[in-house]
């Protein structure tokens, strides 16, 4: 999660196709005689990839092998789009590398990762699911933001065998921490028609840490007469501004069936504008859709506001409620099921 809302930012759209996908549907950890079956084992073996259900023992895999340290000058930040690209290769799909430059670090490698299902029609609406892969400097970076990959990669595993009549795309943004440098370039540089075809984005930022005790979880200073969650940092926030409040309420019941003792989710939606009111509902992805009048909603933990491990050397795995991500998770599989249209029952 950026600490920064604004920044400048180069707009470059060179876009990669990545053609070469192995015949291994694997997640970490599976068994590597997987590689040697044949066709209709290896279509049977993906199916049933697929049909596995999101858990703490999945979202754990992902974040174990996702490389530490994804500052954008750091090695940890090109062997993390290395292997988020290797990971959806072996799903059998085929992301799409988008390269770009920013003068605030010109030799760094920079690129966005999309993922796309076409929908039933070229000009059908868009449904986004985004989550950042870099981290500040020196920290694992395992809520921020290794908790919204993981999740993304296990929605790309889950809709792996899938189609939608809308069409769906799940972005990995780059250079999020440096001001939302990867989502303002990515969104300035599509083209009109197709930035009016978004239905809505479901951005995903550190969505794995609670804090049970009382008094674990602060507000930003005033925000507390408006929307008061408690003081237990125990939920996740589905936030949107008015505009998205019929996308945040659709993402809200999603989560419905997950809501007990270890997960619950609350909404708050009546941020107007773009959120420049309130300042810290700005601090991801979605808040440079929010400034083209896209709906957009924000899932959080709430970062900052409850961990003390924000941007820190102690953003390990370990210090995350690996149930209620995953919870989580399956929240955001059935909100993206509600709205795109699965033409496949």
């Amino acid at each position: 999660m950026s600490r920064r809302v604004t920044a400048p930012c180069a707009v470059f759209s060179l876009i990669v196709a990545l053609t070469g996908c192995s015949g291994h549907v694997s997640i970490p950890g599976d068994d590597e005689g997987l590689r040697a079956l044949g066709p209709e084992e290896a279509a049977e073996a993906a199916r049933a990839r697929a049909a596995a259900p999101i858990d703490a023992d999945s979202v754990r895999a992902r974040i174990a092998a996702l490389p530490p340290d994804r500052d954008l000058l750091a090695p940890g930040h090109g062997e993390a789009r290395l292997y988020l690209l290797d990971s959806l290769a072996a799903l059998g799909l085929r992301p799409e590398l988008v390269p770009f430059t920013w003068p605030g670090a010109p030799t760094a490698d920079l690129a966005n990762i999309v993922l796309r299902w076409r929908g039933r029609a070229e000009d059908s609406p868009i449904l986004i699911v985004s989550a950042h892969y870099d981290s500040v400097p020196l920290t694992p970076g395992a809520d921020d933001n290794g908790s919204g990959c993981a999740v993304l990669l296990e929605l790309a595993r889950r809709f792996s065998q899938r189609r939608f009549g809308l069409e769906l795309r799940l972005v990995w943004f780059d250079a999020e921490e440096d001001g939302l440098i990867g989502s303002g370039t990515w969104v300035r540089a599509l083209p009109e028609a197709e930035r009016r075809r978004i239905l809505g984005v479901i951005n995903l930022e550190t969505l794995g840490y609670t804090d049970r005790r009382p008094g674990s979880q602060r507000m930003p200073e005033g925000t507390r007469a408006l929307f008061d969650p408690g003081d237990r940092g125990d939920f996740l926030l589905v936030l949107g501004n008015l505009d998205s409040r019929e996308l945040a309420g659709a993402v809200q019941k999603a989560m419905e069936p997950e809501q007990g003792e270890a997960f619950r989710s609350l909404m708050y939606s009546l941020i107007p504008g773009a959120g420049w009111l309130l300042p810290d509902s700005r601090r991801s992805d979605h808040a440079v859709f929010w400034d083209q009048g896209v709906h957009a909603v924000m899932l959080t933990d709430t970062a900052n506001l409850r961990s003390r491990h924000y941007h820190a050397p102690t953003d390990t795995l370990e210090t995350l409620d690996l149930p209620f991500l995953a919870a989580g998770a399956r929240g955001v599989e059935r909100a993206v099921l509600s709205l795109a249209e699965p033409l496949d029952g």
